[in-house]
């Protein structure tokens, strides 16, 4: 479960924010997580509610929005989004599909990131 690891990390960086704008509390986390990370939404803000437990985070709510991925076919050149169907999100497999030429030579060019967006915190 990497989720845990990736919610401290997020805690991580709100908490560095807030200290550096001298805030007293850390009220919401908005996130931008690509689809093909993995990362399963629930799981994550269970472990971010674990994380920030006795912090300056405590009760944030956690927001997050899920971003296709992406894919370049080697091939054709054409770029097409990409979802992960859920025997991929089980084994973490999944060769993707050009949907114009339906070659399997592509390659992922969005989707693997994920990115703090916004820190909302009330200020001392």
């Amino acid at each position: 479960m990497h989720e845990f690891a990736f919610a401290y990390d997020i805690f991580k960086i709100a908490e560095a924010t807030a200290i550096k704008y001298n805030a007293k509390k850390i009220s919401q986390v908005y996130l931008e997580i690509g689809e093909l990370t993995l990362i399963v939404p629930e799981l994550l803000k269970q472990s971010f509610k674990m994380a920030t437990a006795g912090s300056i985070a405590e009760g944030a709510e956690l927001k997050i929005e899920i971003l296709p991925g992406k894919i370049k076919c080697r091939e054709c050149g054409k770029e097409s989004t990409v979802t992960l169907n859920e025997e991929s999100q089980l084994t973490g497999l999944q060769l993707f599909q050009c949907k114009f030429c339906h070659s399997k030579n592509t390659e992922i060019i969005e989707g693997k990131k994920a990115n703090v967006k916004n820190i909302k915190i009330q200020e001392c």
